[in-house]
């Protein structure tokens, strides 16, 4: 380790590059590189200083959302079958499709913590990922569909736990094969995969882009927008810490910005009447005399370019007329 010099470092991200590394990619490496030497640098150790290691500048790009159409067809590549992974990966993609939580909080689900309504839908209180002690905590819903999905899959679990141990027999989502020479069958599923699972069936389905649980996330975010929510709304219901947090979904392209753009241009295009002093001041007495007053009128009103009317005096309710 203290052998490593920084040609062997710029040559090993050259590589990275040449392989189809993306720059975003291999700036995430290059800072747990920093941290590696930063973390043996701190201890003693004679390393590379880690502030050698260059950090590409990233890359802003548009976030990937998912949309419904994209969704069905996923729903539609996995068979509905006896498999015990096919009717567990159902109920994992639809679950993170109503829910909009993040993979890492739907895996860390125990069966105690799931709510059933009698029409199957419910909700669940779920530790927050990322919340920096602001949010610990969050609700999550889903629909009666999805609950018919997870009960169905809870029922195919238990049945297999009565022929084979499960390591988290209380997990909601659990590995269930074998894996090469570990036994490692009735874990808990890991984000890692919960990724591979969603590799697999979007493949299966010939989606364009990976479907994953962070762009239905993007898809919940701009449907609250959308349908009229706030971005306290937007804060609220994906768990984020702060509000700015949800701004990343309050950016709008393609048709989306299309169709605020000409509602807007719509508006201001639209012809409005320009009223005079004294049609404003008539128009004023009108609606003020139409919704029942409001309080006291004046009783000296300039007379000038004003038609004659009744108003209310300080006397006490009689009535003048100009």
């Amino acid at each position: 380790m203290e052998s490593i010099q920084i040609q062997h470092v710029l040559h090993y991200m050259k590589e990275m590059e040449r392989l189809g590394w993306k720059r975003n990619g291999v700036n995430i490496v290059a800072l747990a590189l920093r941290k590696f030497f930063e973390f043996y640098n701190m201890r003693g150790f004679q390393c590379l200083n880690e502030y050698l290691v260059p950090l590409p500048r990233k890359v802003m790009n548009i976030p990937r959302v998912a949309n419904e159409k994209d969704f069905k067809k996923l729903l539609k590549a996995i068979p509905r079958d006896s498999n015990p992974n096919n009717i567990r990966n159902l109920a994992l993609v639809t679950l993170i499709w109503d829910s909009w939580a993040r993979s890492g909080e739907i895996i860390s689900l125990d069966e105690e913590e799931l709510k059933f309504k009698p029409d199957g839908s419910g909700s669940a209180l779920i530790k927050t990922e990322k919340s920096r002690g602001r949010r610990p905590l969050r609700e999550i819903f889903w629909t009666a569909s999805t609950g018919r999905h997870l009960k169905k899959w809870i029922k195919k679990k238990h049945e297999i736990q009565r022929l084979m141990k499960f390591d988290d027999s209380q997990a909601v989502f659990t590995s269930i094969r074998k894996c090469g020479m570990f036994d490692n069958r009735g874990k808990r599923m890991t984000g890692r995969g919960v990724c591979e699972v969603f590799r697999m069936i979007s493949n299966r389905a010939d989606l364009p882009t990976i479907f994953n649980a962070h762009s239905a996330r993007h898809y919940g975010g701009r449907e609250i927008l959308k349908q009229g929510g706030s971005l306290a709304d937007v804060t609220n219901i994906l768990g984020h810490s702060t509000m700015d947090s949800s701004m990343i979904y309050t950016m709008m392209w393609g048709d989306d910005l299309r169709q605020r753009y000409d509602l807007f241009q719509q508006r201001k295009s639209a012809k409005t009447k320009h009223l005079t002093g004294p049609e404003m001041m008539n128009a004023f007495i009108d609606f003020m005399q139409k919704s029942g007053g409001g309080g006291v009128y004046p009783t000296a009103l300039p007379r000038t370019g004003m038609r004659k009317t009744e108003i209310m005096t300080h006397g006490g309710g009689k009535y003048s007329k100009y």
